[in-house]
C-alpha cells in the first residue's frame, strides 16, 4: 500500500510541476521558447524531479515500520492457533 501511495504522490507532484510550469510559461516542452541555455533548464528540472523521487522513497521508508508490528502480530496469532 505504501508503494502505491508513494507512486501516487510522485505523480501528483510531477503533474503540479508541469501544470505550474505551463501556466507561468516556465516549462519548455517543445524547445526554443526561452533564451536560457537548455542545459541549465534541464539541470534545474532534474533537481526538482529528483527531489520528488526522494519524497516518494521517504514515504515508502516511513510506511514499512508502520505495518511491520501488525504483520508480526497476525503471523504469531496464526501460529499459536496452529500449535493449539
Amino acid at each position: 500500500m505504501g508503494t502505491y501511495v508513494a507512486l501516487l504522490i510522485v505523480h501528483v507532484l510531477l503533474f503540479r510541476y508541469f501544470l505550474n510550469g505551463l501556466s507561468k510559461r516556465g516549462t519548455d516542452l517543445f524547445g526554443g521558447e526561452t533564451n536560457a541555455p537548455a542545459k541549465s533548464l534541464f539541470v534545474a528540472a532534474l533537481q526538482i524531479w529528483l527531489s520528488y523521487v526522494i519524497v516518494g522513497i521517504a514515504v515508502i521508508v516511513v510506511a514499512v515500520p508502520e505495518g511491520l508490528p501488525l504483520a508480526v502480530m497476525i503471523s504469531l496469532a496464526y501460529s499459536i492457533k496452529r500449535m493449539l
